[in-house]
């Protein structure tokens, strides 16, 4: 099993991007054995300041070059600079510890970085690709360009003393197996960075300008990658051998007992959602239930109609598109034959009064319905129950 990479997978709403940043935080943690509660204050707090990237004085493009040459160590780079780029670094003055100590800090930072997938994502926006500068003389240049991969890779092997997580989010919306390559190999815990079955790939851009030849990648034992994978974009069993095998797959499911009962309120959340997702299970399957967490923040029943209106059901309609039905089904209310004030929607029947005799041979329009949503109360919400 990678100890490394983890990828927890679910269906809408039952918290993996919050599971994947707390596991973040605590990786973080342990390796620099901080002592901290974990309450949800405390675990944004954390994330931000791990993910945060330590601000320059200086955005000289020849001094951010020159501190990002992690193959040079932080004294070779203060040797290198002038007076004047010291004091652009350090900010009017040329303290050369002062220096060092931003160095560090910058080259350090973040511990946590993160990126989300889509479809357009590619293996160049994610290891290495070409950037296209002008110079003053209106030159153009050619740039290898570190994707963020590679530079997280960078930091993790020159800060040994640090853990780093990579979190990306919505994994299975890019093209996974072109975005990695050849990446898969080096994922594995035996295949990195000093252990016995270390690999390496060359870099598709960048040369070593001493010899010419490519470049190395090596992917650091220090380097954990965190992964969220909505289940309805994508069957898991669609899921490609290689990414399989490499991440430890860790499931999250609605959890309905977090839901606690409306104050001054019959509803019972709990019992709502166990219900809607039950019905949904046997109409799709169990990969489209619906998450808790749509439900955690409500206070009131106003609060529980916004979310119902906005979120779950247009949710509904994109599971079940364009059949309203299904959708009935699923919130219990009667779709064939509807009682006038009661359920979630207004059925309205067509019928032959609603067009002129000029349009009865436009036949899709027989037996057709209109359902919209109704100001319904809380026996509504509870009749889905």
């Amino acid at each position: 099993m990678n100890r490394l990479n983890k990828i927890f997978y679910g269906s809408a709403g039952t918290g993996k991007t919050r599971q994947a940043n707390i596991n973040a935080v605590k990786i973080v943690h342990d390796s620099q054995k901080i002592e901290s509660e974990f309450n949800d204050e405390n675990i944004l707090a954390d994330f931000k300041k791990f993910a945060k990237t330590s601000r320059l004085e200086t955005d000289d493009k020849k001094i951010i070059e020159k501190i990002q040459d992690l193959s040079k160590n932080i004294n070779e780079v203060v040797d290198s600079m002038s007076g004047n780029e010291l004091k652009k670094l350090v900010g009017n003055s040329d303290d050369r510890k002062k220096a060092k100590e931003i160095i560090e800090e910058y080259r350090v930072y973040p511990l946590i970085d993160t990126v989300t997938f889509h479809p357009s994502y590619t293996y160049q926006d994610f290891v290495e690709g070409i950037s296209v500068e002008t110079t003053d003389r209106n030159q153009i240049i050619y740039k290898a360009k570190d994707g963020i991969f590679k530079k997280i890779c960078d930091r993790a092997i020159s800060n040994k003393d640090y853990e780093y997580v990579l979190i990306i989010d919505e994994i299975n919306r890019g093209d996974i197996s072109s975005i990695f390559g050849e990446l898969f190999t080096l994922l594995e815990d035996t295949k990195r960075k000093d252990a016995k079955e270390e690999l390496s790939i060359n870099l598709p851009y960048s040369k070593d300008p001493n010899t010419g030849n490519p470049k190395k990648l090596t992917v650091p034992q220090n380097l954990h990658i965190l992964a969220t994978m909505n289940t309805v974009d994508k069957s898991i069993a669609l899921i490609d051998v290689a990414l399989r095998r490499r991440f430890e797959f860790v499931e999250m499911k609605p959890n309905p007992e977090l839901l606690k009962n409306l104050e001054d309120s019959d509803i019972n959340l709990n019992k709502m959602l166990s219900a809607i997702n039950e019905r949904i299970s046997i109409l799709k399957n169990e990969h489209y239930q619906i998450g808790h967490s749509y439900f955690l923040n409500i206070e009131s029943f106003s609060d529980l109609k916004d979310v119902m209106t906005k979120s779950i059901i247009p949710l509904l309609q994109e599971y079940f598109y364009d059949d309203w039905q299904s959708i009935c089904a699923v919130l219990n209310q009667s779709y064939a034959n509807p009682i006038d004030g009661q359920g979630l929607f207004n059925i309205k029947k067509t019928d032959d009064k609603m067009f002129s005799h000029e349009f009865k041979n436009l036949i899709e329009f027989n037996n057709k319905k209109i359902v919209t949503i109704r100001n319904f109360n809380q026996n509504d919400i509870i009749s889905i129950y």
